[in-house]
């Protein structure tokens, strides 16, 4: 949406996502005819992020190089875009849980479904892995069943967030307090991220519980609307970020740049094609995850670089696949809903 916005106005307004589009008006001069990919454009900071982590992801899992970090980045993108795109203020409580349940559907249904497929044909896997359990039942020390950690992490996490949400007094407190209700739960979260409580010696910890400090820092970065609150935010990060990857002090640079970046840099100065495909990139992320782990063994010994397209690309099919899908299970419940409606009121 925001890439067809500013390709229509030519601009961006920071704000696009809380006006409505009868407001939107194009207020810089039409430029002159050029050729669409060589025109200067502008690309939100939390796509380009969520793009270059993904090919820094894939790449890194096929060894063409070694830039680890992007995951964990990818969790604070998450946590910032909850933020920007599902608590806007004058949102009821009960629309934002709906929103919220929406996205994580989204994302656990496409994710069973490969899971459900590849499984009787690997054994990478083990049945956790097909309800998205793996990190909380085991076994831990299976070396390829822990590669969707991600998807369950994040599954988790948007679960814990929207059943907060949910709560009246916590949808108050976010409302009177939208800066400050997040850092306290980043806050919060270091129990787990440094185990101060020494769980850590009892029980495994899911990476959920370990991490989620970063997506509650990602929300409080989308709500710092001041200097003041994003040096804060900023200045959090940089605190707790370092040591997180011991003995990998360039993991943790990568996460603590590209948050801060986030922070400071809404807007990057691109072109047209970079907009095409990062946003391509961005969309299809959390597919491309998902499948590159059965896709790039089947090149990897031939040549590395061809793993990684072909793993980019399969996960974009796969992306384009079950988009339409969910869309057009979407619009059946919506018609079936208004039939409901309909006979109720006749």
């Amino acid at each position: 949406m925001s890439l067809t916005l500013e390709r229509a106005l030519g601009h961006l307004p920071p704000d696009w996502h809380t006006r409505a589009i009868r407001d939107l008006r194009r207020t810089e001069p039409a430029q002159p005819p050029t050729r669409e990919g060589s025109r200067r454009r502008t690309l939100e900071t939390s796509i380009a992020l969520r793009a270059v982590a993904i090919v820094l992801i894939v790449g890194s899992h096929i060894h063409i190089f070694y830039v680890k970090g992007g995951a964990h980045l990818l969790l604070a993108v998450a946590g910032y875009n909850l933020a920007r795109f599902h608590l806007n203020p004058t949102a009821e409580r009960r629309e934002r849980v709906r929103h919220g349940l929406r996205s994580i559907a989204r994302i656990v249904l496409p994710s069973l479904f490969w899971i459900a497929l590849v499984l009787p044909f690997t054994d990478d896997y083990v049945l956790a892995n097909l309800f998205l359990l793996h990190s909380v039942l085991g076994p831990h020390d299976h070396e390829t069943a822990v590669q969707f950690w991600f998807i369950e992490a994040l599954t988790y996490i948007l679960v814990a967030a929207v059943a907060l949400l949910g709560l009246r007094s916590v949808d108050r407190a976010e409302r009177r307090f939208p800066f400050a209700l997040p850092m306290t739960i980043a806050a919060l979260g270091l129990i787990t991220r440094y185990d101060l409580l020494g769980l850590g010696n009892r029980f495994h910890l899911p990476s959920a519980a370990v991490a989620f400090w970063l997506f509650a820092l990602g929300w409080a970065a989308a709500k710092a609307d001041t200097t003041r609150q994003r040096v804060l935010v900023t200045g959090a990060a940089v605190a707790t970020i370092p040591g997180f990857f011991p003995g990998e002090p360039f993991r943790d640079a990568v996460v603590t740049a590209g948050f801060v970046l986030l922070v400071w840099v809404r807007t990057l100065p691109s072109r047209g094609r970079v907009n095409t495909v990062a946003g391509v990139l961005a969309s299809s992320s959390l597919y491309i995850y998902l499948t590159h782990w059965q896709i790039f063994p089947l090149i990897k010994d031939f040549s590395g670089w061809p793993a990684l397209l072909a793993s980019l690309l399969f996960g974009i099919g796969y992306a384009t696949v079950a988009t339409r899908v969910t869309r057009s299970l979407s619009a059946t419940l919506r018609a079936r809903r208004r039939r409901g409606d309909e006979q109720r009121a006749a």
